[in-house]
């Protein structure tokens, strides 16, 4: 259940530098590396040859050579030498991918690339702001994407999986939970009022002990979350007061850009980022290790919930999971998964030249 007709994230800008960079994306094996002034370039990874990763290769100035007999591909794909003959056969070429860099990320549109739209980039501008702080991982997940955004649209497990850093029981019991539908966006706001501290809010925020909480986790298609946290003295906020981007008096928001890699393997791009007045500089290392334990802990929970699902005597899988058993703190990502599905069925309809749901 892909959705090709999209930028996903291919690399943090940093990943890329003066080395071939291979990975699968959908599916797809995918060569990535940078022209003489930067320029990111996506290629195919498998010369037009023997099928060989060009990734085996060398950069040649703005060029990629195959590392097996020395075929050289320029940045949009085409074969341009051959060693010891005048020209390259006609038509020996590799498939070029659109290719952009912004706000620390490197996107790939992985579907037909004359409908490769920059302008629906999804922007992160606060990764590379001057006064924000930022920590930040490529993850690789043995899991399907999917596991991922359910995760990541029920945030009720805060209690119980992350229960020495950022949770505990009121992040479960006590929350009112608001989802909210705009357009192809899903929004969940978790609101707790008067509640203690978790330790990671009680060593760094500005309420040890009683404050208001809140979450908001916003999903945009294909797989992209930003995720809203803050807090507050308590008495200062109500119920149903919705915030987007407010951290309040103490708070930090958490990037996920998320790349299926397999139907069972995934790339997480993962960061935290924070106001600089909000950590100070000698316990962001702490900070950071307690944000970082977090993820990890949603990771170890991904590839169990992976592996179970692959030994289900009852056949239940990444894409049914949900079908059997549902909560009410399931509404959000219930919402995802219908929209997922929509968009894919549309797409490959578009495809076929058939009409697509109005």
């Amino acid at each position: 259940m892909y959705m090709k007709n999209h930028w996903y994230v291919a690399a943090w800008s940093d990943e890329l530098g003066s080395e071939p960079l291979a990975l699968t994306m959908l599916d797809e094996d995918v060569l990535l590396y940078r022209k003489r002034d930067g320029t990111p370039v996506a290629l195919e990874n498998r010369c037009a040859h023997r099928r060989v990763p060009l990734s085996k290769g060398r950069i040649v100035g703005d060029e990629i050579q195959c590392g097996y007999h020395g075929l050289v591909y320029d940045s949009a794909g085409a074969c341009v030498k051959v060693p010891g003959q005048a020209r390259a056969p006609r038509g020996t070429r590799v498939k070029s991918y659109p290719v952009i860099e912004r706000h620390a990320f490197v996107y790939v549109w992985m579907g037909d690339p004359e409908d490769a739209d920059e302008a629906s980039i999804i922007d992160f501008p606060r990764l590379d702001h001057p006064e924000w702080g930022v920590t930040k991982l490529h993850l690789h997940i043995e899991a399907n994407y999917l596991l991922l955004i359910d995760n990541l649209l029920d945030l009720s497990h805060v209690a119980y999986l992350h229960d020495t850093t950022i949770g505990n029981a009121p992040v479960a019991e006590d929350a009112e939970v608001i989802h909210e539908r705009h357009g192809d966006t899903v929004r969940v706001t978790r609101e707790m009022v008067d509640v203690p501290a978790a330790r990671t809010y009680a060593e760094f925020g500005s309420h040890p002990g009683n404050f208001d909480r809140w979450q908001l986790a916003e999903w945009r298609p294909p797989a992209y979350f930003l995720i809203n946290n803050g807090s507050e003295g308590t008495g200062a906020r109500k119920p149903g007061r919705y915030r987007v981007f407010d951290q309040g008096e103490w708070g930090f928001q958490v990037y996920h850009g998320i790349t299926p890699e397999t139907r069972r393997s995934t790339h997480q791009f993962w960061a935290i980022a924070y106001e600089l007045s909000a950590v100070p500089k000698e316990s962001r290392p702490e900070f950071h290790r307690q944000c970082h334990q977090v993820i990890r802990e949603d990771v170890a929970i991904y590839e169990a919930q992976q592996r179970s699902l692959d030994s289900d005597p009852e056949g239940a899988t990444p894409e049914n999971v949900n079908e059997r058993v549902r909560i009410r703190f399931d509404e959000g990502l219930l919402q995802a998964r219908e929209i997922i599905a929509r968009m894919s069925k549309d797409e490959a309809a578009e495809k076929k030249g058939e009409p697509i749901s109005g």
